[in-house]
């Protein structure tokens, strides 16, 4: 008599492993989707009472409201990293497997929410700064008046925070608190060099000539993404060594 032995479910590999990951830490779509837009409507509607209450001879009534959706997009990736990257780990996850779900997340958020802000500051301008000349979603129309530079910056610049964020949380993974903390004072040192540098050379006038020479494209859009992927790639190698 022979008796039925249950196979074990086939694992997936690949671009279906990552998607799988990816689905587990999108399980929080609250705080990745819902909670940014709440308090991005909320920190579009305070100024705009203000500025409907307020009469002023600016021409624009300029608010930076919009960081607001930043703020949450850092607080996701740093939770992914200290909380879900050990969970997905004692679900079978690999590091490569985490870390790339983690990339797709991230790309696929910041083109969704660049989206909306283009399609938000469109409106914007149409209407007049919402009726109040106020300027919020469009304050990337200071410095170009092309729409595609102007998607593609807020997508850059979002993709940058998602991996200053991500390399954020693998540093208090690895080092906890202590980690943070010589990563935040190191930055602080090299700025203050810099700064020190920059002041004995007087230098200060060719930095700023040289953000307003170069073209839009490349300090909007490649820089970010540059720096985005230095961090992303700095991440995974700290991650690469970490424990679960």
């Amino acid at each position: 008599m022979t008796a039925a032995l249950a196979l074990p479910a086939p694992v997936t590999t690949g671009a279906a492993r990552v998607w799988s990951v990816a689905r587990i830490q999108t399980v929080a779509w609250p705080l990745l989707i819902a909670w940014p837009a709440g308090i991005l409507a909320t920190a579009f509607a305070i100024p705009w009472v203000i500025f409907a209450l307020v009469t002023t001879d600016q021409q624009y009534n300029v608010t930076g409201s919009v960081l607001s959706l930043y703020g949450f997009v850092v607080a996701f990736y740093l939770l992914s990293m200290t909380q879900m990257f050990p969970f997905s780990l004692r679900l079978g996850s690999t590091r490569a497997h985490f870390m790339s779900s983690i990339v797709l997340i991230g790309l696929v958020q910041s083109f969704v929410f660049a989206a909306v802000l283009q399609a938000l500051s469109v409106v914007e301008e149409a209407t007049d700064g919402w009726g109040v000349r106020m300027r919020m979603f469009g304050v990337l129309r200071f410095l170009t008046d092309s729409a595609l530079i102007q998607f593609t910056g807020y997508f850059a610049t979002l993709t940058l925070v998602v991996g200053l964020s991500v390399l954020a949380g693998v540093i208090h993974h690895r080092w906890r608190a202590m980690g943070l903390l010589t990563a935040g004072t190191a930055i602080i040192v090299a700025g203050g060099l810099a700064s020190i540098l920059l002041t004995w050379t007087q230098s200060w006038s060719c930095l700023w000539s040289w953000f307003a020479d170069t073209p839009r494209v490349v300090t909007l859009v490649l820089l970010p993404i540059a720096i985005a992927a230095v961090c992303t790639a700095t991440a995974w190698r700290i991650l690469h060594r970490s424990a679960p």
